[in-house]
């Protein structure tokens, strides 16, 4: 039976290429609607800032429908760092795949515990992703685990999507509790002039009580759709070419030494994050280094190995350009000067509530702001100066404000297709943004009401 031409039309327009083109259109048509407006430059504690009380309307800068398709390549051009780094640590990462060290340890591991107990395996792994979300704050850095996490999942009896879900939202609900999380916790802090890190027994509890939550959730969905491949969301679809051939593999004292640098590695791009401030560009010569290590242990010729890497830089390509293009948004914003008159319009809502009810409300407008600005560190740059002292006028603690900024910061990434790390794993996994979405909705419904909970406690304890 053929497709029907609406059926079509719907499966076209959930192409994030699509989704993100229609984006880029309608913020466009904003610049042309919405005021001009800005703050002015301060230096708070050594970090550059706004000024909250300097907000003031500007000349229009209406952006051009030539400057719309300009917008796309400039933001490639200012992720281009983000994008090197996901291809060539797709490449090595696709290395360290290709010899079986991991998928082979992970059989051996779903031996011993027995075909009855791999849900063992998928929690462990998703603790993994928690824990370096929480942690070294890694983000769009966890993209190229997916074509590790994927082979895995389908070999263990589960599918697609439930690889997406160790990637994402393991690392999603550790970026959200962010104990040290950098980018969110470490800037609002530092613009509070509040101790480094601070408060984070309250935030390591909020990991324990998130990551539950996530835990039960995902297991659930996997283990029903081992049980009936037909409950899964992707049912039906051909993943042949991401299952790889790995039912007969020994782990072999080859495969262990690999193995072992492969850990060693990811150990030492956590401390370099953490210890000396690495970038992406670091991580990504680590991984190159890691993979040249790997195929030399493997005995892999020089020519093999470059076609080895080749190929796994080629399957994070589209997942590369996604980001590019959804940071296109934030040029447009920019060069229509419209972001902080979005910033200003949500900030005022807020004024005249009673605290608790102002710590969900902030919680929200982070939400909102974060389908426009997902980068956590430039919302907390552009947010703090004017939360801050709203919530010290009506006696809400710096902290408690910044908890509400994480908590609408992180969570909401898990359902909007500006978010690079989920586009990205969407995309390689072929996954529809509408199945994820109606699969997301009832969890983000569930997390967010336990942050509201987290949030109410930590007010009535006056965290």
């Amino acid at each position: 039976m053929k497709e029907s031409t609406g059926t079509k039309l719907k499966r076209i327009l959930l192409h994030p290429f699509v989704i993100l083109f229609l984006l880029l259109i309608i913020m466009t048509a904003m610049t042309w609607v919405l005021p001009a407006s800005q703050y002015d430059a301060v230096t708070v504690n050594g970090v550059n800032t706004i000024d909250p009380a300097s907000y003031h309307y500007v000349d229009n800068t209406p952006v051009s429908i030539f400057s719309m398709f300009k917008a796309i390549p400039q933001g490639v051009q200012t992720t281009i760092s983000l994008i090197c780094m996901m291809l060539t640590i797709g490449a090595a990462v696709h290395m360290v795949d290709e010899t079986g060290a991991i998928r082979s340890a992970l059989m051996a591991l779903t031996h011993k515990t027995g075909e009855k107990n791999t849900k063992f395996v998928l929690a462990g792994a998703m603790i993994f992703f928690m824990f370096i979300g929480a942690f070294p704050s890694m983000f769009e850095a966890c993209i190229p685990f997916m074509p590790i996490v994927v082979p895995v999942c389908l070999l263990l009896g589960y599918d697609v999507v439930t690889a997406v879900c160790i990637v994402v939202i393991g690392d999603i609900i550790g970026w959200t509790a962010g104990p040290t999380n950098l980018y969110t916790v470490g800037n609002s802090q530092n613009i509070g002039g509040l101790p480094m890190f601070s408060g984070i027994g309250y935030r390591l509890i909020v990991l324990v009580v998130l990551g539950a939550v996530a835990l039960w959730y995902v297991i659930r969905y996997a283990e029903r759709v081992k049980k009936d491949p037909s409950k899964s969301l992707v049912a039906g679809q051909d993943y042949s070419d991401l299952r790889g051939n790995v039912e007969d593999m020994e782990f072999t004292a080859t495969r262990k030494l690999i193995l072992g640098v492969f850990i060693a590695t990811v150990i030492l791009v956590v401390y370099g994050s953490l210890n000396w401030g690495w970038g992406t560009l670091d991580m990504a010569a680590t991984y190159l280094i890691c993979a040249m290590i790997c195929a030399i242990i493997a005995r892999y010729t020089p020519d093999k190995a470059a076609d080895v890497m080749l190929d796994g830089a080629s399957s994070m390509f589209v997942a590369a350009m996604v980001i590019g293009i959804a940071r296109g948004l934030s040029v447009i914003m920019d060069a229509g000067q419209i972001t902080y008159t979005i910033v200003h319009a949500l900030a005022s809502m807020l004024s005249g509530m009673p605290p608790a009810v102002t710590a969900v409300g902030m919680m929200a407008v982070v939400v909102v702001l974060n389908f426009f600005m997902p980068s956590g560190s430039s919302k907390a740059l552009i947010l703090m100066p004017i939360l801050m002292p709203m919530a010290e006028i009506i006696g809400l603690s710096k902290q408690i404000t910044i908890l509400a900024y994480q908590f609408g910061d992180g969570i909401s990434n898990l359902a909007f297709p500006t978010v690079a790390l989920l586009v990205a794993c969407l995309s390689y996994t072929r996954v529809s943004f509408d199945k994820w979405f109606k699969f997301i909705l009832p969890f983000e419904g569930i997390v967010y009401a336990v942050c509201v909970v987290l949030l109410v406690i930590a007010s009535a304890m006056g965290y």
